[in-house]
């Protein structure tokens, strides 16, 4: 399942933020969202998420039943321990079949067996950021969005994390936004660069500029 945005415009603290974008992303694989901050990378993540609805437009193929994020804000139930943040969010009960696939993948994300009962407080941000990754690898949901999903990781973390990212883009379409460009070419990701939308002399309208759309060898 693809999604698909068809003249999305956003409009923020009356700017244009988002200016007439169409484009269609791929079933499967990994595509990037690049561009300078405040061009409205998470802003249109958010969108595509069903978190946002404030826009003009289409977009088809996302919502919060297709989508399954992390964003930089971890949002961890912080009464929960950080394997039970991963399986409660995915499973509706505590099962053996839960547990294993929650360790398997914070294992993975280098954790230790005793620091799975932490409670988020007495977890460091990167470990936060790693089992808000963790819930998102897990839920089973066609479309993924990752913000700076590899942000201030170690070399193995980060290594380990792009592994999961190509795994996971064999079944369904990824969404990673990034400004590390190693992650575009280590995953052979798709772009889609975000520009500011200009003003045009003329009639003084704000257009968004061309998107450039490549594939990285």
């Amino acid at each position: 399942m693809g999604v698909e945005l068809k003249n999305v415009t956003k409009i923020f603290d009356s700017k244009i933020r988002i200016n007439s974008l169409s484009f269609t992303f791929p079933d499967k694989g990994v595509v990037c969202l690049i561009g300078d901050s405040g061009v409205g990378k998470t802003t249109l993540a958010r969108m595509i998420a069903g978190l946002d609805n404030d826009y003009l437009g289409e977009i088809y193929g996302g919502g919060i039943e297709n989508v399954s994020v992390a964003f930089q804000e971890h949002r961890l139930f912080p009464t929960l321990s950080a394997i039970d943040n991963v399986v409660l969010a995915n499973y509706s009960r505590k099962n053996t079949e839960a547990v294993r696939d929650a360790q398997g993948l914070l294992f993975r994300l280098g954790f230790k067996e005793f620091e799975l009962k932490l409670l988020p407080s007495q977890l460091s941000g990167g470990m936060r950021q790693r089992v808000s990754l963790a819930r998102a690898f897990l839920r089973k949901a066609p479309v993924l969005i990752l913000d700076e999903a590899t942000k201030e990781l170690d070399y193995k973390l980060r290594s380990n994390v792009l592994e999961i990212i190509k795994e996971q883009s064999k079944e369904r379409l990824v969404i990673l936004i990034t400004h590390d460009a190693n992650d575009i070419i280590e995953l052979s990701a798709k772009v889609l660069l975000l520009t500011e939308p200009k003003r045009r002399a003329d009639d003084n309208c704000s257009e968004q500029k061309f998107i450039n759309i490549k594939p990285i060898k």
